[in-house]
């Protein structure tokens, strides 16, 4: 089936991406450990990697993949569709430019406002202020970065726009090497290297646009109706699917509040990310144009078919991941991240901030799974409203749990929030008959369930077991993740819950 080989890419890629990703982390940890420069630099990354998540990880393409694909495949009107592109590509380019130039005078205050925890800290607020107006600028990059991908994810070239994270982490452990001695610190080494991303990426994608054909430029703006349909679905677009980006953003703006917990929780969601990348984002991209071309050409219960087995591959993939996030926590932040400046306690703390996050892992998978339903019908305004709602429930839980839970408080409003989503996306989709789950979707859930917890209790006493051997703790882990890993696809064969991948879905 089509879409499983196109899921497959994406997740190829973004493993790779993810790998490359946790080799920064660890060079990261390395040399800024958990300190001011890291609390610092990671708090200057947070608005730029925040867009770069809502764009280049959903909301984009819920927008302009619909409509790209109305005019491309299905009007057959590669001209209108260009002009579309160029179009919107022009709005960006100047709203965006217009916007950074206005940070860039009030940083200070927006930085206030963001991290009102650093404002104590002279010393630290100001570095913050000079960090974020350096990183600010990939914001521009990464929207017009966003744009190229969407275009060649419309044409089914997924391979492409899933390799453009390798260079955001290829750049960023460079940065390190090549700024640090011509700049202040390893902080604005970082940050300059955010910087050089950008123009890479934006490089990288120009050059496979013009190989494709499709020449994209700015050009002067106009109000049509295809610019209003766009920016009317975009808009909600950019909450409804980033109601987890939007909780992490709350998230860290609250954990200013104490000392090193930025950097805690950091560590901690970018091993989580990995598997919510690999599996929910790369279902989401591949999904949406899919879905969108069954939809309109009336294929509904095709459609429907199709989301049933999307849902059933990411669960079969979410569930042991999140276990086994769970059971081997400690091996897992102690084997990427302690070394120089990160220590035991960091590596408990960070750790902790894991398991909590693996409680939500499908949850946040599973949203990533269901947003295609609603924007390849056009419909961004609902799942916007649930965002904002659930968004709401995480600032009101997050106020609740921090003084009695501390920093692990504001993870698990974070995992509340995100479930609260899945089930409104759910009931809404069932109730005007956009959704519903298959007769064997329930005896299919437990065939996954028992295998994964199985292998959980597997994954714990092996690595125990391997580590009282005295062996080193790279070999343990990979041994641990591979036996426990084969169990579970063992198991799951002799249950029958493999057999989604034979299901064929006419193209």
């Amino acid at each position: 089936m089509r879409l499983f080989r196109s899921v497959f890419t994406i997740a190829f890629y973004t493993s790779i991406s993810r790998i490359l990703g946790f080799i920064r982390d660890i060079f990261i940890a390395r040399y800024l450990g958990v300190s001011t420069l890291s609390d610092v630099f990671f708090a200057a990354f947070k608005l730029p990697n925040f867009f770069r998540r809502i764009f280049a990880e959903g909301a984009f393409n819920s927008a302009f993949v619909p409509i790209f694909v109305d005019k491309l495949q299905v009007q057959h009107n590669r001209r209108e569709a260009l002009l579309f592109v160029r179009n919107i590509l022009s709005f960006l380019f100047y709203a965006l430019l217009i916007f950074i130039i206005i940070l860039q005078i009030f940083m200070p205050l927006a930085m206030k406002f963001m991290f009102f925890g650093f404002s104590s800290n002279p010393e630290k607020f100001n570095l913050l202020v000079n960090l974020s107006r350096i990183t600010i600028f990939y914001l521009l990059f990464i929207a017009i970065v966003s744009l190229f991908s969407a275009i060649l994810n419309s044409i089914e070239k997924f391979a492409i726009p899933s390799a453009v994270p390798i260079i955001l982490n290829g750049t960023l452990i460079a940065s390190l090497f090549i700024f640090d001695s011509i700049t202040p610190n390893l902080a604005y080494a970082l940050s300059w290297g955010v910087f050089a991303a950008g123009i890479l990426q934006l490089l990288w994608l120009g050059i496979f646009l013009i190989k494709h054909k499709v020449l994209v430029y700015p050009t002067i703006p106009k109000v049509n109706k295809d610019a209003k349909y766009f920016f009317k679905k975009l808009v909600p677009g950019v909450i409804g699917a980033n109601v987890m980006q939007l909780n992490l953003l709350v998230d860290t703006m609250i954990a200013s509040i104490i000392t090193g917990a930025i950097s805690y929780l950091y560590y901690a969601d970018r091993i989580n990310q990995l598997p919510l990348a690999m599996i929910g984002i790369a279902i989401n991209i591949a999904l949406l144009p899919a879905l969108s071309k069954k939809i309109k050409s009336g294929n509904i219960k095709q459609a429907i078919k199709m989301q049933n087995l999307a849902l059933e591959a990411g669960l079969f993939l979410v569930i042991p991941a999140a276990l086994g996030l769970f059971a081997l926590a400690t091996p897992i932040i102690d084997t990427l991240f302690a070394r120089g400046e990160f220590g035991t306690g960091e590596t408990f703390l960070v750790a902790k901030a894991l398991q909590y996050y693996a409680f939500g892992l499908p949850a946040f998978v599973m949203v990533k799974v269901l947003e295609p339903a609603f924007f390849s019908r056009g419909n961004t305004s609902l799942p916007m409203r649930i965002a904002l709602f659930c968004l709401g429930t995480n600032i009101v839980l997050n106020i609740v749990f921090i003084a009695p839970f501390g920093y692990v408080g504001i993870i698990l409003a974070s995992v509340i929030a995100s479930y609260l989503n899945v089930a409104l996306m759910l009931y809404h989709l069932i109730k005007k008959d956009h959704f519903a789950f298959e007769k064997k979707f329930l005896s299919q859930l437990i065939k996954i369930l028992v295998p994964a917890i199985f292998m959980a209790f597997i994954a714990t006493f092996l690595n125990g077991l391997l580590s009282a051997y005295g062996y080193h703790k790279i070999f343990n882990l990979i041994t641990t993740i591979s036996v426990s890993f084969l169990i579970y696809i063992t198991l799951s064969y002799l249950l029958g819950s493999l057999k989604f991948l034979k299901y064929k879905i006419p193209e």
